[in-house]
């Protein structure tokens, strides 16, 4: 399980272009002969603290991003500032995006850390659960020193003077 989850971790930074189109479902094909209309319900009950039956891409993945931090948790994993700060953003993202606020967050958070701690992910060198956590951890790291090898741009409007002189209004 937490292989699964953490390869959602691992996907969710190739993935995010292509999470921020929406995917719009195929019409339905319409039926070969007509159906008898089916007796409309007398009562509808709306939930609305019901939880959704179906989980998006977005929550799969903030699933899958929390049992890799629930396992760095648990196996006191010792991670990088950069690598901490780049996890952190992204956490935000996708909190954002599945539209948790901070509590709703950090009872998300207990909720896949607590699944996590049901399976004994094993902490031991070379285990399988650390081996995902290190693939993620180096995604991060990686994209930490492509940033820094990135050249400082000022931003605009800054950084650069124009003296190039103006001729007098006439």
């Amino acid at each position: 399980m937490l292989r699964t989850l953490a390869v959602f971790s691992v996907l969710a930074l190739g993935f995010t272009p292509v999470l921020a189109q929406e995917i719009v479902p195929a019409a339905p094909a319409a039926p070969a002969a007509p159906a008898a209309a089916a007796p409309a319900p007398t009562d509808i009950e709306i939930n609305p603290t019901e939880p959704l039956a179906v989980a998006s891409a977005r929550t799969d993945m903030m699933t899958g991003f929390y049992a890799t931090l629930a396992v760095i948790d648990i196996c006191a994993v010792t991670v990088t500032p950069d690598v901490v700060a780049g996890m952190a953003a992204d956490r935000t993202r996708l909190e954002t995006a599945t539209g948790l606020d901070a509590a709703a967050a950090a009872e998300a958070y207990a909720e896949v850390r607590a699944d996590v701690e049901k399976t004994a992910p094993d902490c031991a060198a070379g285990s399988a659960d650390l081996a995902s956590v290190e693939a993620v951890t180096a995604i991060y790291a990686e994209a930490a020193a492509q940033a820094a090898a990135q050249p400082a741009v000022p931003p605009a409007g800054e950084g650069t003077l124009n003296t190039t002189p103006v001729p007098p209004a006439q």
